[in-house]
């Protein structure tokens, strides 16, 4: 098996084709088979390097590999070959009409209740005609000659479906300058490398059956094709991808973890419930393309941050140490991270608490009586702490002030944490000495 990701080097890479990339990865690895990363910058005017860079930078902090890459810049004389066969083989045949000409045949079809269909009469032209125009400065562009045998296939996520084509026009495959529309080397080059599965967006299907076709005309065997559908917002609208913040590498600094993007985008809109996962070999195999529905998902930012802060409090700390280590040093500590790993939402915000934590609050600025803080500096038993410590240490104070539930437990929160509302104290109480409640308490 051989499955690719083919993104254009034109913008960062967002949701939308993240999505696909996603699909392919994993699907490919549930059959031990080959991920390829292909570069359609056919387009030079808009694709640039530093987007090549960042699409494969974004690629592999989401934990996506691929056994080779290539650039379709760089594969000029593979695809001249192919167009020659195509042009012997009367598949590709030069068309002279300009923009305007074809617009105008357009609308007049229209008005009369046609469908828009190329009327194929440049095939009517004599090779000595076709030899004037050139001679006389006419560049011609070239369309695919369709057969006019149905277009089907079974499509993994789609199920089965099928074009005639004699409602498609002939695609114009090369334009008068030369260049090569997405079709013809897409294809060319699964053909080369032996894609043998095809997963993408369903913005693709009238693509595929164009694309079917050039296969055949190619004498190449036909790759199996999934298309799967498009997330939309709240109001069912689609996203475009020029919006920045669903972009991979702004999630990245939002402080989402990869695998939760992982996680989320594979399972969204499928029948397999989204449930916080970090190992992923379990995720690869849970997936299964055949639960993916063939209608558009919500995507739902509010979501994939309660996926995020879910799936945080599942790493241990050997498998999290070295990401805070980059954080804070000072955040290397186990007992820390038992503590903060379910009062957060996204890594980083474990430095907020390390602050808290560090941090000398004043009782006088929570209006706490003194008598409360006297006592409570009374009955702090000696260190060590662990978490059975805030027990003994509470019921000590209520023996002695007659206080219980929130009279007893808030002005020890707010001394601690400087928050009215957080964990449990009896996780916290252990990452301190005597020494530093002291000091919260204003006793040292």
């Amino acid at each position: 098996m051989r499955c690719r990701f083919a993104p254009s080097p034109t913008g960062k890479i967002h949701i939308g084709n993240a999505r696909s990339a996603i699909l392919n990865w994993v699907f490919c690895k549930q059959y031990k088979g080959e991920f390829i990363l292909r570069i359609d910058d056919t387009d030079k005017s808009r694709s640039s390097k530093e987007f090549e860079n960042s699409i494969k930078s974004d690629l592999k902090w989401l934990g996506l590999d691929w056994s080779y890459t290539f650039n379709q810049s760089e594969r000029n004389e593979i695809y001249n070959e192919k167009i020659n066969i195509l042009k012997n083989d009367k598949r590709l045949y030069p068309c002279f009409e300009t923009e305007e000409e074809l617009a105008l045949k357009k609308k007049a079809l229209l008005s009369s209740g046609k469908p828009p269909i190329y009327d194929r009469s440049s095939l009517d032209l004599s090779e000595e005609v076709i030899s004037q125009k050139i001679k006389s400065g006419k560049k011609p562009h070239w369309r695919f000659k369709l057969d006019t045998d149905e277009i089907t296939w079974k499509d993994l996520i789609k199920s089965d479906v099928s074009f005639n084509p004699k409602n498609l026009s002939d695609p114009v495959l090369i334009r008068e300058d030369g260049t090569l529309l997405y079709h013809l080397p897409s294809v060319i080059d699964d053909i080369q490398e032996e894609i043998t599965h095809i997963i993408r967006g369903e913005d693709h299907i009238a693509n595929t059956a164009f694309h079917i076709q050039i296969f055949k005309a190619l004498g190449a065997s036909v790759p199996t094709f999934a298309h799967h559908p498009f997330l939309t917002d709240d109001d069912g609208k689609g996203f475009s991808k020029r919006i920045g913040s669903l972009s991979i590498e702004n999630f990245k600094k939002e402080g989402f973890e990869n695998i939760t993007l992982l996680n989320y985008f594979l399972f969204i809109g499928s029948s397999n419930n989204i449930e916080p996962m970090i190992d992923l070999k379990n995720i690869i195999t849970k997936f299964d393309i055949n639960n993916i529905s063939k209608s558009s998902a919500k995507f739902s930012k509010q979501s994939l941050v309660s996926l995020n802060q879910d799936t945080i409090k599942l790493f241990n700390f050997d498998q999290i140490k070295n990401k805070i280590l980059n954080l804070n040093n000072n955040l290397q500590n186990e007992k820390f991270w038992r503590f903060v790993k379910n009062n957060i939402t996204f890594l980083n915000e474990a430095i907020n608490w390390e602050t808290i934590i560090t941090n000398v609050n004043n009782y006088n600025d929570f209006d706490i009586d003194k008598s409360f803080v006297n006592i409570a500096a009374q009955e702090l038993p000696n260190d060590p702490y662990d978490e059975t410590t805030w027990d003994t240490w509470t019921s000590n104070i209520k023996e002695k002030t007659g206080l219980k539930g929130k009279d007893l437990f808030m002005p020890l929160r707010l001394i601690l944490t400087g928050k009215s509302h957080g964990p449990e104290l009896k996780y916290l109480l252990p990452l301190f000495d005597k020494k530093g409640i002291l000091q919260k308490l204003g006793k040292i």
